[in-house]
């Protein structure tokens, strides 16, 4: 049997000081947000119970509710990380420029999961502001999406986001239909959910094309 040399044992015990400091650093993120929950409880009045659990837990909901709309978030977060990863793996490549399409994608992703997550326009709305006024931030962000698209041309799989786009705006239309029907929520969040897979599937094959060019 071979013994490895010293030099050879050193190496691989060496500690990582650059993973330590990225561990310290996820150490203070979490403290951080576990001091927060408890100054909630203690300041504020919010039980910590209800900041970690489960909302279906605890309102004592079947775990299939809200089903459709969590598979929703989860998937704007995958186009999010996905599009957003590439554009930091790539940045500052020479070439062909995904860099804007990547950005501008990955942040729209993710302020529309956010969203969602938090029902932020729909609190806001609650105010007595329009929901489609409230919406207007994200749609200057899916149009800069657009735009970023049609620079590249046929550069990216420009079928998936028109589709995408199309989609979503069905959505919208039958959300701010004048009068209520029956399966209007139902078919609303269903062209939601295609919208939603239309463009985390675009924003995925664009980030898989970039990073196989090497492209930004």
């Amino acid at each position: 049997m071979t013994i490895p040399s010293t030099p050879f044992v050193s190496a691989r015990l060496r500690l990582p000081f650059g993973d330590l400091k990225i561990a310290a650093i996820v150490v203070a993120v979490v403290a951080i947000v576990c001091q927060l929950v408890l100054a909630a409880d203690q300041w504020w009045g919010i039980d910590h119970y209800d900041l970690v659990r489960d909302p279906n837990a605890i309102a004592n909901n079947p775990n299939y509710f809200g089903l459709i709309s969590n598979l929703g978030i989860v998937l704007w977060m995958v186009g999010a990380v996905g599009a957003l990863q590439a554009y930091a793996a790539l940045k500052g490549r020479r070439s062909l420029d995904f860099g804007g399409l990547l950005l501008v994608g990955g942040l729209f992703m993710a302020v529309m999961g956010i969203d969602d997550l938090f029902m932020i326009h729909e609190s806001i709305a609650t105010l007595g502001i329009p929901e489609p006024v409230v919406l207007v931030p994200h749609g200057l962000l899916l149009a800069t999406l657009c735009y970023q698209a049609w620079l590249l041309g046929i550069g990216t799989p420009w079928l998936l986001l028109a589709s995408g786009v199309a989609a979503f705006g069905l959505s919208l239309a039958v959300d701010v239909y004048p009068s209520s029907f029956g399966g209007q929520v139902f078919i609303e969040e269903s062209f939601k959910l295609l919208g939603i897979v239309f463009l985390t599937t675009y924003l995925v094959i664009t980030s898989q094309r970039a990073l196989r060019a090497g492209q930004v």
